[in-house]
This record gives structure tokens, C-alpha cells and sequence, in this order.
């Protein structure tokens, strides 16, 4: 899929006018922010959670539940690691569709990144 150049503000420095904040701009800029947070909020709960386990750790005995259990019943759960590597692509794939879906109202709506404005009739 082509796309076009971007006329953000970096375009529009480049040549020498002012710069304008478009709403491209403020959902990147929102988008970024969200993403910080998030990145944020998941380091910290990380190092939460690995100094309640450092802490509890002398607590508890030393098992691992997953290997302690019978093979048949290891069998019949499938490899973690796989499962969680699985719902990861599945909801990639689930992103993507959901991109083309989008594209696909753009188009038929006639509201496509190309498409000239083209005011109402009142």
C-alpha cells in the first residue's frame, strides 16, 4: 500500500512556514502518551511484582506447579509458552482486520486519506 508524505509539522518547518498542529498530530501525540503510560505502568507492576516474589520467596516451598503436575494432565494443558505465543498472534491478526475493516468504511464512505473535501449541501 503506498501512502502519502506526511504535511505535519516537520514538512512545514523544513520549508520555512509555521508550523500547524493538525489532528494527525494530536492523535500521534495522544497515541505516544498512551503508549508511555502504559510502558510505564507495565514496568512498574514488573518491579512490584518481582520484589513481592523476593520477598515471599523464603514463605513458600520451592515447586514449580506446571511441572509438578502428572505428564497426562501436562499433556492435556499444552505448553504455556506456545498458548501465550498463539493468543499473541491471534490477536495481531485480530489488529490487522480490524485495520483493513476501517480502510475498507474509508473507502465506501468516501472519507479516504485522498478523498478532497467536499462540503455539505445545506
Amino acid at each position: 500500500m503506498r501512502t502519502m508524505p506526511s504535511a505535519g509539522p516537520n514538512r512545514a518547518r523544513k520549508q520555512g512556514r509555521a508550523m500547524m498542529l493538525t489532528f494527525e498530530d494530536v492523535v500521534r501525540g495522544s497515541n505516544e502518551q498512551m503508549l508511555s503510560v502504559l510502558t510505564s505502568w507495565q514496568q512498574g507492576s514488573i518491579e512490584a511484582y518481582y520484589a513481592w516474589m523476593k520477598a515471599i520467596a523464603p514463605l513458600i516451598p520451592d515447586l514449580n506447579l506446571y511441572h509438578e503436575m502428572p505428564t497426562f494432565v501436562q499433556d492435556m494443558l499444552g505448553n504455556p509458552e506456545v498458548i501465550l505465543e498463539n493468543n499473541y498472534q491471534t490477536a495481531i491478526a485480530v489488529v490487522n482486520l480490524n485495520r483493513e475493516f476501517v480502510q475498507e468504511i474509508f473507502k465506501a464512505s468516501f472519507i479516504a486519506p485522498r478523498t478532497p473535501h467536499v462540503p455539505r449541501a445545506r
